[in-house]
């Protein structure tokens, strides 16, 4: 009888495995003490409202008609919902930064993004570093309108209590649900780096995500909660430590690093995996702890299924982030609140928002060839924003030595007359964030040495840089890797700036865009830089306000000798 009986147990779990491998939805109730639970999830969405195309720029009325855009929040519901059809008890979060990187942001603020969440029904989220960029007094109504609309906000590591406009507003240290009869814990943090890559004010205080996140954790044990769940917009790289230390944290789902995580090869050839889906952190204890991130802009939802046993440790994770491709139909109800939105931005894209004296250049792709003064405005606005914020010692006049742009990522010119915020959009149109970058003199020289390698004037490459900060001469009848023939850049340890030469063995800091900074163009990816930052939109319009009328001229910031008499690499 006992044979016979461990038969059947075995043939169940074989079946059981079977139904798994099937991808065979399977309800797991208490009679085995196993439970299952499902996680949609997104981040970073950057107020991307609308499709973009597939690296989260304007989507073209071109790539429209061939249905090659994606994304959207409508887009977003429709899967949600489809979903929640199968998996009814689906807990719905984000991961932080919903604020930002489109005109609906710089236009239409928090009101937009408390209206469209609210409207999206997420259960739980967490608040970004750029949740902060307008102050406590942008962050305010956002928590009110996030509490009228039943969502909840976890902020486990920050501390209100010292802010006046924010002390009495809600957001939560930890909030338990019941899922299927068990009681699952949720808890969040942002990095407390926010205090310098955003602008909280000096009253919010920022505490280490793992010590928080231990201590309440703990609460919730001793509340007879063995599931937790934490949200969290600390970075990939930060939640593999975190949830290696935090042994009572079962999943973070996580943001801030844009990271795409996939299981298989089925992906789009333009998102490359930085890491499986669920990551898996074996840990001291003999658990395991879950990781996931779904990318960026709302190009994917993040699918996730934990199995958990009795004693609410994870038995296994399965999923991978759903791609948001024109397949997937866009929500009607969704699509009428966005409406009213898209016709308030159309409007004021229209609105002058500076004026320039000259033309700001870009015909036939000019600034990927020789110095533009578009490109010149651009790199002059990167390097402008951290220039002026205050520096760590009265030493330094400034936190960073140079900016440095792709021609690439330079699309349109900017009229002589009125400037628009949709003229602005039309020339740099990404929404990329500008982050500073640490690297070596000699990793600089590198990067203007792959400025020019490629250099063609039939074939105009997107890597070439416009700088500001910065004067390099090039002799293009030199072999690829060896044209850069001089180097300068501004001194910051000094009382009068002035250009330097660059030493390859002393350290400097740059600006320039995440693309850049992330290996785009062929770049070498940083190994070390700032991943938060403005986007470049919201740059460029404060600095060409503040400047009207513009007046940038060519200066000689880019020097070319020489022709390519040598074949480039």
């Amino acid at each position: 009888r006992e044979t016979a009986e461990r038969l059947a147990v075995l043939t169940i779990w074989r079946l059981f495995a079977i139904l798994l491998a099937w991808n065979v939805s399977v309800t797991l109730g208490s009679d085995n003490g196993l439970f299952e639970l499902t996680i949609l999830h997104t981040n970073d969405v950057h107020s991307h409202i609308e499709e973009t195309n597939k690296h989260g720029g304007q989507c073209s009325e071109k790539e429209r008609n061939e249905s090659k855009c994606v994304g959207g929040v409508a887009r977003i519901v429709t899967k949600v919902k489809q979903l929640k059809e199968k998996h009814p008890d689906a807990l719905f979060m984000n991961g932080g930064d919903f604020y930002q990187g489109t005109a609906y942001y710089t236009i239409l603020k928090s009101e937009m993004v408390s209206t469209i969440m609210a409207a999206m029904n997420y259960s739980h989220v967490c608040l970004g570093n750029h949740e902060f960029d307008d102050g406590p007094e942008g962050l305010a109504p956002f928590l009110v309108k996030m509490q009228e609309a039943n969502i909840t906000v976890v902020g486990t590591n920050t501390n209100f209590s010292k802010e006046p406009v924010l002390a009495d507003k809600p957001i939560a240290k930890s909030v338990t649900v019941s899922v299927k009869g068990r009681k699952i814990g949720i808890i969040g943090a942002v990095l407390p780096q926010t205090r310098y890559l955003s602008r909280p004010g000096e009253n919010v205080i920022f505490e280490d995500e793992v010590k928080s996140f231990q201590s309440e954790a703990a609460n919730l044990r001793k509340e007879g909660v063995n599931i937790i769940i934490a949200i969290t917009h600390s970075g990939y790289p930060r939640d593999l430590q975190i949830i290696e230390n935090v042994l009572d944290v079962d999943v973070i789902v996580g943001g801030h690093t844009n990271t795409f995580l996939y299981t298989g090869s089925d992906h789009p050839p333009e998102n490359i995996p930085e890491g499986v889906y669920p990551t898996v952190v074996n840990r001291t204890d003999g658990t395991q702890g879950l990781v996931v991130q779904a990318y960026c802009y709302g190009k994917f939802l993040g699918f996730l299924q934990v199995t958990f046993d009795n004693n609410g440790s994870v038995i296994s994770g399965r999923g991978n982030p759903i791609l948001l491709n024109a397949s997937v139909v866009k929500d009607e109800e969704m699509m009428k609140v966005i409406e009213p939105f898209k016709t308030n931005v159309s409007e004021v894209m229209k609105k002058p928002v500076g004026y320039s004296k000259v033309v700001l250049e870009q015909a036939n792709e000019v600034c990927r060839l020789r110095e533009c003064n578009l490109g010149n405005l651009i790199a002059d606005a990167y390097f402008a924003f951290y220039a002026d914020m205050n520096t760590s010692s009265s030493e330094y006049w400034s936190n960073v030595n140079a900016a440095l742009i792709n021609g690439g990522s330079i699309r349109a010119p900017l009229p002589q007359g009125n400037i628009t915020m949709g003229d602005i959009l039309a020339s740099a149109p990404f929404g990329q964030a500008v982050v500073t970058v640490p690297l070596s003199g000699f990793a600089l020289r590198l990067m203007f040495e792959h400025s020019v390698a490629n250099f063609s004037y039939e074939n105009k490459k997107g890597e070439f840089l416009q700088i500001s900060g910065a004067r390099v001469k090039y002799n293009l009848s030199l072999s690829p890797c060896n044209r850069v023939t001089s180097l300068k850049v501004l001194c910051t340890k000094c009382r009068v700036p002035i250009y330097e030469d660059v030493d390859d063995k002393k350290n400097y800091t740059i600006v320039t865009n995440n693309f850049v900074a992330k290996g785009g163009d062929g770049f070498a990816k940083a190994a070390n830089y700032r991943e938060a930052g403005p986007i470049d939109l919201d740059v460029l319009v404060e600095y060409i306000g503040k400047m009207s009328p513009i007046k940038t001229p060519i200066e000689g910031r880019i020097i070319i000798e020489g022709n390519v008499t040598t074949p480039s690499i």
